[in-house]
C-alpha cells in the first residue's frame, strides 16, 4: 500500500504520467536497439504514443501549453482554445503512433494496411498529407501570433519581446496558407490548380 501511494504521489497530473511512459519509451527502445530487438523498439514507439496521448489529454484538461510556454497557466479564453485543439491532436497523434507501434510489434513486416499505402502514394493521397501538415503549420502559425511567453510587468515591452515571434508565425501563416490553398485545389479542382499554374507561368513570361 505505502509503495502504490508513493507512486500515486510522484504522478499527480497527466502530464506526470506523459513523462513517465516517455521515460519508459527511451528505456524500452535503448534496449531494443542494443539488443538489435525490432519488435522491443516498437513497443518503445507505443510507448511514446502513449506519452503523447497523455500530454495531449492534459492539454485539454487543464488548458496548459506545457510543452510550448514552459509550464506557463493559459487563461485567456482563446488561449484555452488553441490548448484544447493542440491536446487534441496531440491525443489523436499519439493514439496512431501508438496503435503503429503496437501493430509494428505484432508485424513489423507490414505494420501499415497495403490500401492506406497505395492511397498516400497516389496524388490525391499526396495533397491530403499536404494539407494536414499546413493545417498544423496553420495553428502554429496562430499559436506564435496570439500564445507568447514574454515575461514583463510593462505592457510594451511584453510586446517588443513577443514581437519576433509574432511576426514568425505571420510569414509562418501566409506560407502555410498557399500551401493549404494547393492541397485543396489539387484535391478538389486539379484542373482550376493547372489553368492557375500556367496563367503565373505566363505572366511571369516563363511559359
Amino acid at each position: 500500500m505505502n509503495r502504490l501511494r508513493l507512486l500515486f504521489e510522484r504522478f499527480k497530473t497527466l502530464d506526470d504520467v506523459g513523462t513517465g511512459f516517455f521515460v519508459i519509451a527511451i528505456v524500452v527502445f535503448g534496449i531494443g536497439n542494443l539488443l538489435e530487438l525490432e519488435r522491443l523498439e516498437n513497443l518503445g514507439l507505443a510507448a511514446v504514443g502513449a506519452a503523447v496521448v497523455a500530454w495531449g489529454a492534459n492539454a485539454i484538461h487543464t488548458r496548459e501549453l506545457r510543452i510550448f510556454q514552459r509550464g506557463i497557466r493559459v487563461t485567456e479564453r482563446l488561449e484555452e482554445v488553441f490548448a484544447r485543439v493542440w491536446g487534441i491532436l496531440f491525443a489523436l497523434g499519439g493514439l496512431l503512433l501508438l496503435g503503429y507501434g503496437m501493430l509494428a510489434a505484432l508485424n513489423p513486416r507490414a505494420p501499415i494496411p497495403a490500401s492506406a499505402q497505395q492511397f498516400f502514394a497516389t496524388p490525391l493521397g499526396t495533397s491530403v498529407l499536404m494539407f494536414v501538415g499546413s493545417a498544423m503549420g496553420t495553428l502554429f502559425a496562430l499559436t506564435m501570433i496570439f500564445v507568447s511567453d514574454a515575461q514583463a510587468e510593462n505592457a510594451f515591452i511584453r510586446f517588443l519581446l513577443s514581437l519576433p515571434g509574432r511576426l514568425f508565425g505571420v510569414v509562418l501563416l501566409l506560407f502555410c496558407g498557399a500551401l493549404a490553398t494547393i492541397a485543396l485545389l489539387q484535391i478538389f479542382a486539379p484542373n482550376v490548380l493547372i489553368d492557375l499554374s500556367h496563367a503565373i507561368l505566363q505572366r511571369m513570361g516563363l511559359e
